[in-house]
C-alpha cells in the first residue's frame, strides 16, 4: 500500500501536449499525476483517486487527449485496476474549467484484494521525490511570443544542409589515412588525437553518399578503405566475440580509467553502444551500395550475435561489458542493432535468428514503458534524478535513445511498435521545451538548452547533441505526420550549428566545433564529425522533397 499526496506529484502540463494549437500560449483544464520508481511487487493494484471534495464524477484518462467520466462515491473515484508491472503511475485529469485548481488531494495505492478505507489510514506516504518539471524555467516557454515566430521562420534549406556535408566530407577525405603501411589505414584520424572505429564507421557510409551522388569511384575506394578499418577493432573470439572496442581517453566503463586512441596491444573490452552504433552504420553503407561479400556480412552477424548475449534481463542490454544498470539507451541501441543486422542479413540473401527480433521487441517494449509524460526517458529506466523535467541534463540522452528507436521502428520487423506515435508526439514536445533562444553573434538562433556556466563534463553542450535532435525530429515529423512545427525545429538546430558553431577559418580543425563549451577535454564523444555527416543526409532524406524551404 501506498499514499501520495497529490501536490507532489501533480503538474500541469504545456498546452501543447493536449492537442491544442502551438500558435500561441493558452491555459487549459488539464492536470497530469505521475509518480516512477515504485518500490511495488509487480501486479495489478487498486488506484483510487481522493478528491478534495465531494462530486459526482471526475474526467480521467492516459495519453493526456482521451478522458472518460468516472463516478465518484463522495470524495473517492476508484479506477479499474491497474497494471503496475512497470514501476510508474501516469494518468491526467481534468479540472472544473480553464484555469480552474487540482480536485486532487491523494491518490492511494493498494492490492486488489484490499480494502480502500484501511489502505486511507495506514498506506505510508511516498517521499522519495516531488515532481518538478521545470516548466517555469524554460525560456522558450517564458518567451513563447518570441520564441515561436523564430521558430516558425523561413530561411534555412536543404542547400545549406548540403553544404554542411560537403564540409564535412572534405574534412573526412583529407583526414583519412591513406599509407597502406600505416596500422591505421583507412581510419579517419579525429582532431581528438584517436583514430576511432565509429569514425570510420561513419567515414563509410559518407564517403558511399559521395560517391552515390559523383560516380567518382575514389570515392568506393575510400569507403571500402573505412569499412575494413572499422573490423580493426572487432573482437574476434572468447566472450567478447563481436564486440566492439571504443577509443577513448578518460574515465570509462564505471571507474576504469582507459588511454586507448592507438591500435598498440590487445583490444580493451567491448562497448555495447559503439557496437551498436557501428552495426547500423555497416548495415547503412551496405544499403547505399557499398556492397557486402560474406566477410562483411560475416562482422555483421557477429556483432548482433554479442548484442543478443549482452540482454541480461529480458529488453535489457548492456552498456559496456560487464554493466548492470538498466540503461534506456542501450536498451533502444540493443534493439536497434538486432533489428538492423537481421534486415540487413535477409536483403543479401542470408538467413538470420527470429530470436534477433524478438529480443529487439522486447527491448523497444521495455524502452516505450520507461518513458515519462513530459516524454523523457531518465537515462537509467525507473530512477529519479536524471528525469522528470526538461532538463538540459538529458538533452544528449534522448537523443541517443530516440534516434535509434526511430531506427528500429523502421524496420520490416519493428514497424507497428505498439505506442509508437504516443511516444513519438511526447518525445518531441520535450525537444521543444527544452529549446532557447541564442542572442549571441549575427543574430537570434534557437539552440538546445546546456549548462553555461561551471564545471563537470557538460554533455549536453556536445554539438552533436543538435545533430541527433534534429535527425530525430526530421523522422518524427514524417512517421507521425505531424510536419510541424518538427521539420521548423530540426532545421532550425542546423542553422544554429552552421552560423555558430561551424568553423570556417581553421582546415586543421574539422568544419564542426566540438562542443558550443571550448573548454571542455576529452578524447571521447565530444567530437563526432563524421557521423554528423550521416545525421544530415538523414535529416535531408526525412525531411523530404520540401525541405528546400523551411
Amino acid at each position: 500500500m501506498l499514499r501520495f499526496k497529490a501536490d507532489d506529484f501533480v503538474a500541469k502540463l504545456p498546452w501543447f501536449y493536449h492537442g491544442l494549437p502551438f500558435g500561441h500560449e493558452v491555459d487549459h483544464d488539464v492536470y497530469s499525476f505521475e509518480v516512477n520508481a515504485l518500490d511495488l511487487q509487480p501486479g495489478e493494484y487498486n488506484v483510487a483517486l481522493v478528491l478534495s471534495e465531494r462530486r459526482e464524477m471526475l474526467n480521467v484518462g492516459f495519453d493526456g487527449l482521451h478522458f472518460d467520466h468516472y463516478p465518484a462515491s463522495g470524495d473517492v473515484v476508484q479506477l479499474p485496476p491497474l497494471d503496475l508491472s512497470n514501476p510508474m503511475i501516469s494518468l491526467y485529469f481534468r479540472a472544473d474549467e480553464v484555469g480552474g485548481p487540482s480536485p486532487l488531494r491523494e491518490v492511494v495505492v493498494f492490492p486488489k484484494d484490499g480494502d480502500l478505507e484501511s489502505a486511507r489510514r495506514e498506506a505510508p506516504v511516498f517521499d522519495e521525490y516531488v515532481r518538478d518539471t521545470k516548466a517555469s524555467e524554460r525560456e522558450a516557454l517564458k518567451r513563447w511570443d518570441e520564441f515561436y515566430p523564430l521558430l516558425m521562420a523561413d530561411g534555412f534549406s536543404a542547400d545549406d544542409l548540403l553544404a554542411m556535408f560537403h564540409d564535412l566530407l572534405g574534412w573526412c577525405r583529407r583526414r583519412q589515412v591513406t599509407d597502406t603501411r600505416d596500422p591505421h589505414f583507412g581510419a579517419i584520424y579525429s582532431e581528438e588525437d584517436k583514430y576511432d572505429f565509429r569514425d570510420a564507421a561513419a567515414g563509410a557510409v559518407a564517403f558511399t553518399y559521395a560517391w552515390r551522388d559523383s560516380g567518382d569511384e575514389d570515392w568506393y575506394e575510400r569507403a571500402r578503405w573505412a569499412r575494413r578499418y572499422v573490423y580493426r577493432g572487432q573482437h574476434t573470439e572468447g566472450e567478447r566475440r563481436g564486440g566492439w572496442a571504443h577509443m577513448v581517453s578518460g574515465k570509462w566503463g564505471g571507474d576504469l580509467q582507459v588511454d586507448f586512441r592507438r591500435l598498440t596491444g590487445p583490444l580493451p573490452g567491448v562497448d555495447g553502444v559503439d557496437t551498436a552504433i557501428i552495426i547500423n552504420l555497416l548495415c547503412r553503407a551496405a544499403e547505399l551500395g557499398l556492397e557486402p561479400d560474406e566477410e562483411d556480412l560475416q562482422h555483421i552477424r557477429l556483432g548482433a550475435g554479442w548484442v543478443a548475449e549482452s540482454e541480461f534481463e529480458p529488453g535489457v542490454f548492456r552498456h559496456h561489458e560487464g554493466a548492470e544498470h538498466d540503461c534506456q539507451n542501450s536498451n533502444a541501441l540493443g534493439a536497434m542493432a538486432l533489428a538492423r543486422a537481421h534486415q540487413t542479413l535477409e536483403r543479401f540473401g542470408q538467413e538470420a535468428p527470429d530470436a534477433w527480433l524478438e529480443a529487439a521487441r522486447r527491448g523497444l517494449g521495455h524502452f516505450v514503458e520507461g518513458q515519462e509524460a513530459i516524454g523523457e526517458w531518465p537515462y537509467v529506466f525507473a530512477t529519479i534524478g536524471r528525469g522528470q523535467c526538461f532538463s538540459e541534463h538529458n538533452v544528449p540522452d534522448q537523443g541517443m535513445g530516440l534516434y535509434h528507436f526511430l531506427t528500429a521502428c523502421e524496420t520490416p520487423g519493428l514497424r507497428g511498435t505498439p505506442g509508437l506515435h504516443d511516444a513519438l508526439n511526447r518525445a518531441a514536445r520535450w525537444y521543444l521545451c527544452v529549446s532557447r533562444i541564442d542572442e549571441r553573434g549575427s543574430g537570434p538562433t534557437i539552440d538546445l538548452e546546456y549548462q553555461r556556466d561551471g564545471g563537470g563534463l557538460l554533455f549536453s553542450s556536445f554539438t552533436w547533441c543538435r545533430f541527433m535532435a534534429a535527425a530525430s525530429l526530421a523522422r518524427i515529423a514524417e512517421v507521425t505526420g505531424e510536419r510541424e512545427p518538427w521539420r521548423h525545429l530540426a532545421l532550425r538546430l542546423m542553422e544554429h550549428v552552421r552560423v555558430k558553431l561551424w568553423n570556417t577559418s581553421d582546415p586543421d580543425r574539422a568544419p564542426v566545433v566540438r562542443s558550443a563549451r571550448p573548454d571542455i577535454e576529452l578524447h571521447s564523444w565530444i567530437q563526432a564529425a563524421e557521423w554528423d555527416a550521416i545525421l544530415i543526409r538523414d535529416i535531408m532524406e526525412h525531411l523530404g522533397p520540401r525541405s528546400g524551404k523551411s
